[in-house]
């Protein structure tokens, strides 16, 4: 008998309806009371740069697009490894549970600190060291993701021809809608409309302008990767109302419909006869190269459980543009809850393929299996009832291509401006705080480790340290509702165990480099592993640039080392905030300091 995606579909749907209405509302009035009168920094330091307040259906789109990105998406390719249900489950699960309370957490926190985020925070509540600890891991943290993500976008547009046109055309869409809402103050329902129309003449021009794959040979992905290095100097430079919160507001629709469009597919696969045919389950240690179940899932499926970035995001831009504190709890857990569905439709994406269609997707996305399976998996889902044919298929291809790039671009405009802030703060009046060379040198290292491959090797690395950014930004929430005696234990216990969860997935990607590295120098225990090194650029065309393979292994040396720091620095960041939370849990409550008195 035939299995579906509607089942896991409908049950995913109604958990997180109950988590966001249920438990939600019940964890708002007993924990957080937000008082609607309480005036936020957005009203109290409003400068229109980084101050400002924001309708919350602005704010929510901004919040949603500025999260989600391509975690939820390949993540649970890899996750996949060990069968479809361990990933869903923990899905719905770590959402239900963990993701949204700390995505809701973290703008409260900012909100309730004068719109600080969460450097200053950590001092405050952890001490000097705490702080320094967390910003060091931040820039370690900030290179691997920006290294991730800027190759992604640059193999995007070159292996999908038509995505680039269309890139800029939403971009350039989102500056209008900028200028339009905030300069000329037109309303925002019918700047709306005119983006809407906007993004579908740049899908469309997309189509009619397609630059070729690989039109500069081997260089193409470098050149790719400079224009991505480009619009991110942009995004972290201009004011946040001129570029990142209108393109982020704008780029919403399209990533969000495609979420809609995938999950009604799913939704209809018992009418259109799409089934299940991945297996639900592969073992506990299924595959050497990827590792046990426990803990690598739980930092495979980097983001639509819960990730650390969201905590970056919520204290350091939506808290400083939100108007009423009621707004934090839809715009924060709204929004998390809304990126659980994108996770959820990824892994529908996955399970509906065959091994060979996916064999066949990585062929037409370059080889590169899990990028083009997740695009073959939707338009497979979406093209069954729009009535199938070679034009629909093209077009929705070209759809979820840009999406990809979407998703990844508008996320990592951010991940670049945050490293010039926190550059700032840890390097003060040194050049390298400055606005202008902090943005260069913030691109420059993850471009050489894109540029030469290196990145094909990080994704566990970004998902370890993502994840246990997650696990501290947590325990940070916990200590403040500690120190105002609010109740701890709801964020406690989900804390801890990301906490031990990812510091043990570190460990183990240490142990993968180490053999990696070994065994790609010939020492025959550990031959088998070299694979991990090479990885797919290790047989580049003749005219190749750059001796991938000895660079590869060079920089996979190095990356033992920065996963060592970034096993250091979260095991002392989270000793300073244990620490803090048992102090602060046992100072007395303003009642009992009177009565002592």
């Amino acid at each position: 008998m035939a299995s579906y995606p509607f089942i896991f579909v409908v049950l995913a749907i109604i958990a997180y309806g109950i988590a966001f209405r249920v438990y939600g509302k019940w964890y708002d009035r007993t924990v957080w009371k937000p008082d609607p009168k309480r005036t936020t920094p957005a009203h109290m330091y409003m400068d229109g740069v980084e101050y400002f307040p924001v309708s919350k259906y602005v704010l929510w789109g901004y919040q949603f697009k500025s999260i989600a990105a391509l975690g939820p998406i390949l993540g649970p390719f890899v996750a996949l490894s060990f069968g479809w249900l361990p990933a869903l489950i923990w899905i719905i699960l770590g959402n239900f549970f963990i993701g949204w309370l700390q995505d809701y957490g973290a703008i409260m926190v900012s909100v309730r600190n004068e719109g600080r985020s969460f450097g200053p925070i950590s001092y405050e509540l952890t001490g000097p060291k705490g702080r320094n600890t967390l910003l060091g891991f931040l820039l370690f943290y900030m290179i691997i993701i920006s290294a991730v993500f800027i190759y992604l976008i640059a193999t995007f547009w070159n292996i999908f021809p038509t995505t680039f046109v269309a890139t800029l055309g939403i971009f350039a869409t989102g500056i209008l809608a900028g200028r339009l809402l905030y300069k000329y103050r037109i309303n925002v329902v019918r700047v709306t409309i005119l983006a809407l129309a906007l993004i579908v003449v740049s899908i469309f021009l997309g189509r009619l302008l397609p630059i070729p794959s690989n039109f500069l040979g081997s260089w193409t992905i470098a050149f790719w990767a400079v224009v991505v290095c480009g619009i991110l100097f942009a995004g972290s430079i201009l004011p946040m109302p001129v570029f990142i919160q209108p393109v982020n507001y704008v780029s919403f629709f399209p990533t969000y419909l495609a979420i809609i469009l995938i999950l009604i597919g799913a939704l209809l696969s018992p009418i259109t006869n799409i089934s299940l045919v991945q297996a639900a389950f592969k073992g506990f240690y299924p595959d050497p190269n990827v590792g046990p179940l426990w803990p690598i899932l739980f930092v495979a499926i980097a983001c639509g459980a819960i990730s650390g970035w969201h905590s970056l995001v919520g204290s350091s831009t939506t808290s400083k543009q939100l108007d009423i504190e009621t707004d934090a709890h839809p715009v924060g857990a709204g929004s998390m809850l809304s990126e659980g569905l994108l996770a959820l439709a990824s892994v529908a994406c996955y399970m509906v393929l065959t091994n060979d269609e996916m064999k066949v997707a990585a062929a037409a996305a370059g080889g590169v299996r899990n990028i083009g399976s997740w695009v073959y998996g939707a338009v497979k889902l979406t093209s069954a009832y729009f009535g199938g044919g070679e034009a629909v298929r093209n077009f929705l291809t070209t759809y979820f291509g840009v999406v990809l790039v979407i998703y990844a671009l508008t996320v990592q405009a951010l991940v670049t401006r945050f490293w010039r802030l926190i550059s700032a703060e840890v390097f003060g009046q040194n050049i390298l705080g400055q606005k202008y060379p902090a943005t260069f040198v913030g691109l420059l290292i993850p471009w050489i480790f894109a540029i030469t491959g290196s990145w094909i090797n990080l994704w566990l690395y970004f998902g370890g340290a993502n994840q246990l950014l997650a696990g501290l930004a947590i325990m940070l929430i916990t200590i403040h509702l500690a120190r105002v005696k609010s109740p701890s234990i709801y964020t406690l216990i989900p804390a801890t165990f990301m906490i031990v969860t990812t510091l043990a997935a570190l460990l183990w990607e240490i142990y993968d480099f180490t053999r990696a590295v070994l065994g790609y120098l010939g020492i025959e225990e550990f031959a088998k592993f070299g694979l991990k090194v090479a990885g797919p650029l290790a047989k580049p065309s003749p005219d190749a640039p750059y001796p991938y393979p000895t660079i590869s292994v060079l920089l996979n040396s190095v990356f033992i080392l920065v996963g060592v720091m970034l096993f250091l620095l979260g095991l002392r960041m989270a000793y300073y905030t244990y620490k803090a939370y048992f102090r602060f849990k046992a100072e007395p409550t303003p009642a009992m300091a009177r009565e002592s008195a």
